[in-house]
């Protein structure tokens, strides 16, 4: 099963090539689709329409810090799920495709108070609803330490308490992020690691999807 994953497309979503989720099975968007909380309704409408047409099986889609429609637009969950039957939202929740379990939650640190962001103490509380036996983990906030680095000043500011729930998914094969532009790319260690945001530190679309088969992890 090919799996293509993005992240941070913040409203430049029409600029990626749709030959890069050619023979994709299951597409993953880990969160920040729109770029301010103004017109935050239009901006996320904009990108579904977007999403919804694009000929893939399964489309898994999960909010990050940008993304105020379904942080705080009443009735915007409801409708996205009537109108984008095509797209599964994951919420700090589950959907299962061919025998492999997806979990999502949109939460990251806190920073100057965007949407869905906690301090550790809540993260904790949060991480702690990840199933066990979660195959693909997709947060929008990186783990602490691990493609979690923000170069202005060369620190790590994932959550810590996401790292030590990951150390206990005994069943995790990949971790699907964004948030910190900067820090795209790929690890990996007891699990593949991917930092999905297709923008860079300056706002610029140019990282490209990335793609993997789960039967070669």
């Amino acid at each position: 099963m090919k799996v293509t994953v993005i992240s941070d497309t913040h409203g430049a979503h029409e600029q990626i090539n749709l030959n890069a989720f050619k023979d994709t099975d299951v597409l993953i968007h880990a969160g920040d689709f729109a770029m301010s909380k103004r017109n935050a309704v239009p901006q996320a409408y904009n990108f579904l329409k977007w999403f919804n047409q694009i000929n893939v099986p399964h489309k898994i889609l999960v909010a990050g810090n940008h993304d105020y429609a379904p942080y705080e637009a009443e009735g915007f969950l409801a409708a996205l799920r009537e109108r984008y039957a095509s797209i599964t939202y994951l919420q700090d929740s589950e959907t299962i495709i061919e025998g492999y379990k997806f979990y999502g939650s949109p939460y990251s640190n806190e920073f100057c108070g965007w949407a869905f962001m906690e301090d550790e103490l809540e993260l904790a509380s949060i991480w702690e609803q990840i199933p066990e036996d979660t195959n693909i983990l997709i947060t929008h906030g990186p783990s602490r330490g691990i493609l979690d680095k923000v170069v202005r000043d060369e620190t790590h500011v994932g959550s810590s308490t996401l790292t030590e729930r990951i150390e206990q998914l005994n069943d995790l094969k990949v971790h699907v992020s964004g948030h910190i532009h900067e820090a795209y790319g790929i690890h990996y260690d007891k699990h593949l690691s991917i930092n999905a945001s297709l923008m860079t530190e300056q706002y610029w679309p140019i990282n490209p999807p990335i793609s993997f088969t789960l039967k070669d992890i």
